[in-house]
């Protein structure tokens, strides 16, 4: 089923109200082809969405915004699978991580790639188990800028991480605003949220935007994009970037997959109607 909304923004770029349907919270995963790809949400955590992480938002604004039954939020991971290789994007706290590639017929030793969006723990948290690497056979994708922030930080958890991974990590450099890390996969930067958050983009033809945490509340950031995030290092960069995002998302004509979005884990396409004035918004759930 799809559901298509229309989003409206004036001349400096601030999107008008809209509303997404709320809906009860799917844990299962859904699939989604992208050419020659497929790809699994893997849904972590399903939550209630809370409001009280945007930074100065009134509270009419919230109540304005507020979905038929609450906001909501999940943490999600993505499982990629091209040919013979399982790749993945994250990996949530790891909760049901291994039980949701399981669904997929994927063990922990045959997932070959995994590409990471930033290092808080509910990214990197599955990366883990019982103090040890779980994905023994993958290379693990950190954006440098991200990687060189986190060691400055002395994240225990991150710590731990690297330090099992270590004959496994590939640190990678974005010179300019994209970085082709294998065919049909670019990095993207989209720092705000944390100083070296990427976004992914993949496929040729049919695009997808795995997009991290771009936003964690959609009814209201999506109508709002200015509003960032007390989890947010730098809360003005993480606006800029948001409003960069929904263009990138547009000019690739990428449907959106992210990391905090409830329900079915893709919010959709943008598409314009009148450029920089109307838009549709087609939210995809199974």
């Amino acid at each position: 089923m799809i559901k298509k909304i229309i989003f409206t923004i004036c001349a400096v770029a601030v999107f008008a109200a809209c509303s997404l349907a709320n809906k009860k919270e799917k844990t299962e995963q859904q699939q989604n082809p992208i050419g020659e790809y497929k790809i699994f949400v893997l849904n972590d955590v399903a939550r209630e969405g809370n409001p009280d992480i945007l930074i100065a938002v009134a509270a009419d604004t919230v109540e304005k915004y507020r979905p038929e039954g609450g906001y909501l939020s999940a943490i999600n991971a993505f499982l990629v699978q091209r040919g013979d290789s399982n790749i993945l994007f994250d990996t949530g706290i790891g909760q049901k991580l291994v039980e949701n590639l399981n669904t997929y017929g994927v063990a922990p030793e045959n997932v070959h790639t995994i590409f990471i969006t930033h290092c808080h723990g509910d990214h990197i948290g599955g990366l883990l188990a019982n103090d040890k690497a779980l994905f023994i056979n993958a290379k693990l994708y950190i954006n440098r800028i991200e990687y060189d922030y986190w060691l400055k930080e002395q994240n225990a958890l991150f710590l731990k991480v690297i330090d099992r991974y270590k004959t496994q990590l590939e640190i990678f450099d974005i010179q300019e605003a994209e970085k082709t890390l294998l065919p049909d996969i670019q990095a993207v930067a989209a720092y705000g949220h944390t100083p070296g958050h990427t976004m992914y983009l993949l496929g040729n033809s049919a695009k997808t935007l795995i997009w991290g945490d771009i936003m964690h509340l959609l009814p209201i950031q999506f109508a709002h994009p200015e509003y960032s995030v007390t989890y947010d290092v730098n809360p003005e960069e993480a606006a800029l970037t948001r409003f960069k995002a929904i263009t990138y998302a547009i000019k690739n004509d990428a449907q959106i997959a992210g990391m905090h979005i409830p329900n079915s884990g893709f919010v959709g396409k943008l598409k314009a109607i009148q450029p920089e004035k109307s838009w549709t918004f087609e939210y995809l759930e199974k």
